[in-house]
């Protein structure tokens, strides 16, 4: 697509307008740890939304999903619409009990609860995923972005991402990436609304909606690729793992002024995920009527963009493709300062500089973030060599996610769980990490969502065999770590009184809407 001079500035105003929010903020923040790692805990609720919603949305989905979506019809939306039952155990079990106990890391709590070789295996687990899956997968795919749109050497354009992404994230901390990522969901989320309505215009809603296995959310057990039995998985065992015990996600909820923000911010992540479906997932079922026949679906989004952008001028190609990069960029700040949040309080300052002043922590922070995006860098090639950019992410994370939702629920709500069944099943998802690459190295063909389904009973059994073999912990030190029905309700100076500050009202709401969603797409 010919991009205009004022398409190019468009674009290079876009970013520099991020980077002046990054390093404004930056300059504005006190020199605290907490104020780098955690904004200072003084996030309000809709920044903690925007956040959320930019940090989980990169080319993996306005590439891959769009791809997967170009494939598979209909059902792809359930990657968007079907976090609202993970988003509602997150709201009503693990936020409270994360924000009262007054939690900065996910592996933390995993001490807490159940002592320091579960903190350090989880911390592990943590930082190999990001560094290989996440922070290499969202390079690489934005780099190949940048290399479609502009011509740049992939290789550059991935050092170019990686170079200003983690300027202002280096700087600034937690608090520059939710303020860039306000500004950059806004963008996202229209330039991806734009190619919707602009497509529903061309070939109409029916048109786009298709026909037989394309026009449905819910597919037959027997469907090849996206049975309803793998959605299920999707719903608890992916989707509570990324939502419920991810860092990266929990960072900015875990900043939140209090428990009242901490939760309308996720209920408000939960209404633009709405929205976010007809941006991330409807443009490949757009582009698959108006290119049938695809060689790579990945190719999907571009060449839609190509099409319904393409003929508009006033800068606006540029502002899209700019809202594409700055997806990309929000990923990559949220990844690196929640890896380098984590080496830095879970290993650095827990185990070799427990007297770590303010300025050293900070320090230790940026020299990580930029030693693990080097790193990223590095793995690229691999990332490159599968087929979907999409099923790179969602095969790495099944197998991974299943015996890390198994301790951190048993965590919060079974007393009789222990370090040693804790311990050993965390074991298991390191060992899970290396599975997607031994499969495809053996040429095995099954259905990733149905084994990952598969594994989740028997790493359910081992770990309360497990359980039951070692002694039982001490109740009196697990009882502070344990969820209670008493954390539903908000403490009283968290209390809103105004009718439409109401969390359980928008909550109902928002399920009657994804109620009606399935029973119209079903």
């Amino acid at each position: 697509m010919h991009l205009s001079y004022l398409d190019y500035f468009v674009f290079l105003a876009y970013m520099l307008i991020v980077i002046l929010i990054g390093f404004a903020v930056a300059r504005r923040e006190k020199k605290t740890s907490l104020d780098y790692f955690l904004a200072g805990d003084n996030l309000p609720w809709f920044a903690i939304g925007f956040s959320l919603v930019a940090s989980s949305i990169s080319t993996e989905q306005f590439v891959g999903e769009v791809g997967y979506a170009y494939r598979y019809g209909l059902a792809v939306s359930n990657w968007e619409w079907g976090v609202f039952a993970a988003l509602t155990i997150m709201l009503v079990f693990f936020v409270p009990l994360y924000i009262s106990r007054r939690i900065s890391t996910m592996p933390e709590y995993l001490e807490y609860r159940f002592g320091p070789l579960a903190r350090i295996l989880f911390g592990v687990i943590t930082i190999l995923s990001y560094v290989f899956i996440n922070l290499a997968g969202v390079i690489y795919s934005g780099a190949l972005a940048l290399h479609t749109i502009f011509g740049i050497n992939i290789w550059l354009a991935a050092c170019l991402l990686a170079a200003v992404a983690g300027a202002y994230t280096i700087a600034g901390g937690l608090a520059s990436v939710v303020w860039t990522d306000v500004f950059q969901a806004v963008l996202l989320l229209g330039g991806g609304l734009l190619v919707f309505f602009l497509g529903v215009d061309r070939v109409g809603f029916e048109a786009i909606r298709g026909t037989g296995d394309r026009a449905h959310l819910i597919l037959p057990a027997d469907h090849p690729s996206l049975p309803w039995t793998g959605m299920v998985v999707l719903f608890l065992s992916t989707n509570l793992w990324y939502y419920a015990t991810n860092q990266y996600i929990n960072q900015r909820v875990l900043g939140a002024r209090d428990q009242w923000h901490a939760r309308a911010g996720i209920l408000f992540a939960a209404f633009l995920g709405i929205f976010l479906t007809l941006a991330v997932c409807f443009p490949g079922l757009i582009a698959y009527k108006l290119f049938p026949g695809l060689e790579n679906p990945d190719q999907a989004y571009p060449k839609v963009v190509s099409e319904l952008i393409g003929p508009l001028g006033y800068g606006i190609r540029g502002l899209v493709f700019a809202g594409l990069i700055g997806a990309i960029m929000s990923t990559i700040d949220s990844l690196v300062n929640s890896c380098s949040t984590i080496i830095t309080i879970d290993f650095y300052k827990r185990f070799f500089k427990k007297d770590a002043s303010q300025a050293s922590m900070i320090t230790f922070g940026r020299i990580s973030s930029t030693i693990l995006l080097a790193i990223s860098l590095l793995w690229t090639p691999v990332v490159a060599s599968w087929d979907s950019i999409f099923s790179y992410f969602q095969e790495c994370w099944f197998f991974m996610a299943v015996p890390i939702v198994v301790v951190f629920v048993s965590a919060i709500l079974w007393k009789r769980a222990n370090s040693m069944a804790a311990n050993a099943t965390l074991i298991l998802s390191i060992a899970f990490l290396g599975l997607p690459y031994l499969l495809r190295r053996a040429d095995v063909e099954i259905n990733a969502f149905n084994l990952a389904g598969i594994l989740l009973v028997p790493v359910i059994a081992f770990h309360v065999i497990i359980a039951y073999l070692s002694k039982a912990p001490n109740l009196d030190k697990v009882r502070f770590w344990l969820w209670t029905p008493e954390m539903v309700k908000l403490p009283v100076a968290d209390r809103k009184s105004k009718w439409y500050r109401s969390l359980l009202l928008w909550w109902a709401v928002l399920l009657a809407v994804f109620i009606v969603i399935y029973i119209i797409f079903w």
